[in-house]
C-alpha cells in the first residue's frame, strides 16, 4: 500500500478484468453485465458510498474538516452519478442548461442549482487547497499523490470510452458492431469501479502516513 506504483497495479487489474470480461461472455451478455444498473455499476456506486464515510475514518485531527466534508460530498455526487439519480430526477442531466429553461416546476430548479453548487463549491475548494500540494507530491513519488494523479488520468480515459462509440457513430456515421460496443463497455465499467477503488486506496495511504 505504501509502494508509490500500488495504484497502476489496480489500474491494471481492472483493464485484465475488462479483457477477461469481454472473452469470457459473448456481447449481449457484456453490456447487460458491464452495462447501466448492471452489477458492476451497482459495486461501484456502493463503493463511492463506503468512500463518503471512509473519508472521516482515514483523515485524523490534523487534518482539515473543510476539506473533508468537500472530498466526502464529492464522493457523494460520484455515487449518485453512478446510479443515474440525477436523470431519474429531472429525467435528464442538471448540467443541461436547457432543462432550466423548461417547463420543470421551480421548486425542482432550485433544488437541482443548489446540489450543483454544493459539488462545484466542493470541488473548486479541493482543487484551490490541494491541487498544488498533489502535484508536488507526484513528482516526489508520495503514495497518496501518485494514486490521486492514476486517478484523475483513469477519470479521463474513462470519460473517452463513455463518449468513444456516440462519437464513431454520431460524428463519423460508422456503424460500431456490437462485440466491439461489448468491449468498450467492459472497459470503461471496470474503469469507473476502478476510480473507486483508487480512492479507498489513496484513504488507506492517508491514514498509513498520518499513523506512521
Amino acid at each position: 500500500m505504501r509502494s508509490p506504483f500500488a495504484a497502476f497495479w489496480v489500474v491494471a487489474f481492472c483493464a485484465l478484468a475488462a479483457l477477461g470480461t469481454w472473452l469470457a461472455f459473448p456481447p449481449a451478455d457484456v453490456e447487460r453485465i458491464m452495462g447501466e444498473t448492471g452489477p458492476v455499476e451497482m459495486l461501484t456506486a456502493a463503493t463511492y458510498a463506503l468512500c463518503a464515510a471512509a473519508i472521516w475514518w482515514a483523515c485524523g485531527p490534523t487534518d482539515d474538516r473543510r476539506s473533508v466534508a468537500a472530498a466526502s460530498v464529492v464522493m457523494l455526487a460520484f455515487c449518485m452519478r453512478e446510479l443515474d439519480w440525477h436523470r431519474h430526477f429531472t429525467g435528464t442531466s442538471v448540467l443541461r442548461l436547457s432543462w432550466y429553461a423548461g417547463p420543470a416546476g421551480v421548486g425542482a430548479k432550485l433544488a437541482a442549482a443548489g446540489v450543483l453548487l454544493a459539488v462545484l463549491a466542493a470541488l473548486g475548494w479541493l482543487v484551490l487547497r490541494h491541487a498544488r500540494g498533489v502535484w508536488q507530491g507526484w513528482r516526489g513519488r508520495r503514495p497518496m499523490a501518485v494514486t490521486l494523479m492514476a486517478f484523475l488520468a483513469t477519470l479521463v480515459l474513462a470519460k473517452t470510452l463513455d463518449r468513444s462509440v456516440g462519437i464513431v457513430v454520431g460524428d463519423f456515421g460508422v456503424d460500431v458492431p456490437l462485440v466491439w460496443k461489448a468491449l468498450r463497455t467492459a472497459f470503461e465499467e471496470w474503469f469507473e469501479l476502478g476510480l473507486s477503488m483508487l480512492v479507498m486506496l489513496a484513504l488507506v495511504q492517508h491514514r498509513a502516513a498520518r499513523t506512521r
